[in-house]
C-alpha cells in the first residue's frame, strides 16, 4: 500500500513540476515540452502527474501564473515605506525588466490559442477574476486610489504587461515604449498623492 503524501510533500511536488515545465519550456517550447520531460525531470511517474494537473496545457497556465507571482512580488518587494504613483510605476518597469530577461514567456503568443482551446471553458474568467483581486491587493499595498473599477485596472496591466508577446514585430525600442506607456498611463489610473 502506498502512503499519502502531507500536503507539505504534494506541494513540493506542484512545485517541481512547475519548475521543471518553465526549464523544458524555456529550452524547448511549448509543442516539443511534453508530460515524459517534465515528469522525469521532475523524478515523477507520468501517471502521477494526473493527480497534480489535469492536462499538459493546465501545467503550462499553473507555470506562467507562477511566474505572474514573481512580478507581484517584485511590486511587494520593490515597494517604498511610503509609496507614490511614481513608485507603483518604477515597480511596473521592473516588471517589465524581467519580463524581458525571461524570454521563454513571449512563446506564449504562437501557443497561447492551441492552450485557451483546451482548458476549462470557465477557466480564464476565473483567472481573470483572481488576477483583479491580485493587482487591488497590489494597488491597496501601495495606498493608492484608483480612478478607475477594478476590472479595467486590470485590463491596462494586461494590456500592457501581454504586448509583451509582440516584441519581435515592434522590435528593439519595445521596452523603452512600454516605459514611456507605464509613465503616461499611471496619471489616468490613479489620483495623485496628496502632500
Amino acid at each position: 500500500m502506498r502512503k499519502s503524501l502531507t500536503e507539505r510533500e504534494q506541494n513540493a511536488i506542484r512545485d517541481k513540476l512547475i519548475e521543471s515545465c518553465r526549464v523544458c519550456w524555456e529550452r524547448y517550447g511549448y509543442k516539443k515540452t511534453g508530460v515524459a520531460e517534465v515528469t522525469a525531470m521532475s523524478g515523477i511517474s507520468t501517471g502521477a502527474f494526473y493527480g497534480f494537473f489535469a492536462s499538459k496545457e493546465m501545467l503550462f497556465v499553473e507555470t506562467a501564473n507562477a511566474f505572474t507571482k514573481k512580478l507581484y512580488d517584485i511590486m511587494t518587494v520593490s515597494k517604498p515605506q511610503v509609496a507614490t504613483r511614481n513608485d507603483f510605476a518604477t515597480g511596473l518597469t521592473q516588471c517589465v525588466n524581467e519580463l524581458f530577461d525571461n524570454k521563454w514567456i513571449f512563446s506564449l503568443r504562437e501557443d497561447a490559442e492551441t492552450i485557451l482551446r483546451k482548458l476549462p471553458a470557465d477557466y480564464m474568467e476565473q483567472d481573470f477574476q483572481r488576477d483583479v483581486i491580485d493587482i487591488a491587493a497590489v494597488v491597496a499595498l501601495y495606498e493608492l486610489t484608483p480612478k478607475v473599477p477594478s476590472d479595467e485596472l486590470t485590463a491596462v496591466f494586461h494590456t500592457l504587461l501581454m504586448s509583451i508577446y509582440l516584441t519581435d514585430i515592434i522590435g528593439a525600442a519595445h521596452k523603452q515604449a512600454l516605459y514611456m506607456l507605464i509613465d503616461s498611463v499611471i496619471p489616468n489610473l490613479f489620483e495623485q498623492e496628496e502632500l
